[in-house]
């Protein structure tokens, strides 16, 4: 009942704040005459000098999918049936979907500004844009086991943030959750809340922030067991260039924090407990234009430590294991304005973690833990927002990678074959289990490394910087018919580095049996139409088409599977 009336509180405030501006832009006083209104860009003074800007959006898609491999015979299924169910909203689902934002931006003076965005998102159709409170799915059980899920509506704050520029000097500051990118490829970058200071001359900035990833208060803790990382850059503008230094320090505490259970099972989105991570980013890069040629080049280190859980770990795993973190990954783009149309390529390369028996995590991914980025949030990239195989939400894996049990390490396969300790099966798929597949696939929505694949194949240790490795190749052509409009289509192809990981987790299901490499070639296109009224911070209307070829991406050779050769997958122990 109380998160109804904070519902409807949030609503009403919105709403006064909406009548206060109408009365600000025209009163009539007793004489009749209007009163003039101050405006300063969208922003219109609503009290001594204090300016408000409404903002409200509305992203309004409807999508329809068919079987990957074209069967209709086989009965295929959403990822999850709660309408707020993001990995629905843009995986492979039949749904009208919309995300409805409504807000204010508030400035006061030249100094102080304040920004509040409340935001709504799910799927809608008759019976839920009737907006019923305690409801579930309809149905029951569904056909694969799954319960039906609730259907409460949801509205929440997306962001909110104070931003105060001293005055005399270069220095600003910003405390709470905006969306912000670090680095000019927008790898590190999120709505997380954060406290920043900026400095800020003519060509040069700098920037220092401490960022809150997880808080310890959610598990009913104190002390140092949140994730925090701090984010410090450099950059220099000499126009048309720009040359940017960036360093992250990753410091995880959270994901092994104490719990009422060691078991890894029952640790919900954690890793094992004890577990710690301490690594850091290093990402330069330069962006600029040569002629009609833009581009943008970023190359990326990562370095650190990691250290081991030290309970609830698998037979045989010593508590406390020492890892060095050592991997790297190279993101390009370049694109010709030729006028009208804009052809365009781009290269995303992320380094590969092939032993899961040793004590060096290569694989390259930003956080520790699978998270988003922001790249299709730059101006290089954004473009390919509508791409799930480059960087937005990936698909579900194969319908018989999803089909495969659950296993036990150091136990025997249905068919009677040992299982080695490193064969976890299933258990290679992100958070552990086939389930996990039904999601996501490879990466995490708005990341293009694979970073879902290969989590906790170092045996007692979570971390997502164990993974496969990435290749992604973007290339298309950008088309300009009218102002205001554009037209994009693309091709991308994604493919794994090195597929050991997998290779070791089902090597008694593999035997001698050659493996194929996971890729995923993607054919599509998008439109867009933009406009900005005045006051509103605008509006689009986007229509996209995909059609796309998945390769074996990932799933396991069978007799009748395309053969690389032939060459036995070997057991392997720890060391």
């Amino acid at each position: 009942m109380s998160k109804r009336l904070t519902q409807v509180a949030l609503v009403a405030v919105i709403a006064l704040a909406t009548v206060a501006l109408a009365a600000a832009q025209e009163t009539r006083p007793p004489g009749g005459t209007l009163t003039p209104v101050v405006r300063l860009g969208n922003f219109l003074e609503v009290g001594n000098d204090i300016f408000m800007h409404i903002i409200g959006t509305a992203d309004i898609r409807y999508r329809t999918v068919h079987n990957w491999d074209f069967e209709d015979n086989v009965c295929d299924r959403p990822n999850g049936r709660a309408p707020g169910n993001t990995s629905v909203h843009e995986g492979d689902s039949d749904m009208s979907y919309a995300e409805l934002r409504l807000g204010v931006e508030a400035r006061y003076q030249k100094n102080l500004s304040m920004t509040l965005l409340f935001e709504h998102q799910q799927i809608f159709d008759g019976n839920l844009i009737d907006d019923c409170a305690n409801c579930t799915n309809p149905g029951g059980t569904d056909v694969f086991g799954r319960a039906a899920a609730t259907e409460n509506p949801g509205f929440h704050v997306e962001r909110y943030w104070i931003d105060y520029k001293f005055e005399g000097t270069p220095l600003r500051m910003r405390v709470g959750a905006d969306l912000w990118t670090q680095d000019q490829a927008g790898l590190v970058g999120d709505d997380d809340p954060r406290f920043a200071l900026f400095f800020e001359s003519e060509n040069f900035g700098a920037l220092a922030a401490a960022v809150y990833q997880f808080e310890s208060q959610r598990l009913g803790l104190e002390n140092d067991n949140d994730f925090i990382y701090y984010t410090f850059s450099d950059w220099y503008s000499l126009k048309p260039h720009r040359f940017q230094l960036d360093v992250t320090y990753f410091r995880d505490r959270f994901m092994g924090a104490d719990t009422g259970s060691s078991a890894i099972a029952a640790r919900t989105a954690l890793g094992f407990q004890g577990q710690k991570n301490d690594s850091v980013l290093i990402m330069a890069s330069w962006s600029g234009t040569l002629g009609p040629v833009r581009a943008l080049l970023q190359g990326n280190l990562l370095t650190g430590t990691a250290k081991g859980g030290t309970v609830g770990l698998p037979a045989g795993v010593a508590p406390g294991r020492d890892y060095d973190i050592l991997a790297g990954a190279v993101v390009a783009y370049v694109e010709a304005d030729l006028g009208i149309v804009r052809p365009f390529a781009g290269v995303v390369f992320g380094t590969a973690d092939g032993d899961p028996t040793d004590r060096k995590l290569h694989g390259f991914t930003t956080l520790p833990v699978q998270e988003i980025t922001l790249i299709t949030g730059i101006p290089f990239f954004s473009h390919l927002e509508t791409s799930n195989a480059f960087a937005p939400r990936d698909y579900s894996c194969p319908a018989r990678l999803q089909g495969l049990t659950s296993v036990v390490p150091g136990g025997t396969t249905p068919a009677g074959l040992p299982r080695p300790a490193a064969a976890i099966g299933t258990a290679v798929l992100a958070a552990g289990g086939a389930g996990s597949a039904a999601t996501d696939c490879a990466h995490t929505t708005g990341n293009p490394f694979n970073d879902r694949i290969g989590s906790i194949s170092h045996l007692g240790l979570y971390t997502a910087y164990s993974n496969p490795g990435t290749i992604v190749v973007p290339a298309g052509v950008r088309v300009f018919p009218l102002k205001g409009h554009e037209i994009t289509g693309w091709y991308v192809y994604r493919a794994m580095l090195n597929t050991n990981l997998l290779e070791v987790a089902f090597a008694p299901e593999l035997g001698a049996r050659a493996f194929v490499r996971p890729s995923t070639t993607k054919l599509g296109g998008s439109g867009n139409g933009l406009s900005t009224p005045p006051l509103i911070s605008g509006s689009r209307g986007t229509s996209q088409f995909q059609v796309g070829d998945i390769k074996i991406s990932p799933s396991w050779p069978t007799a009748t599977s395309q053969r690389l050769g032939s060459r036995p997958v070997k057991a392997r122990t720890l060391r």
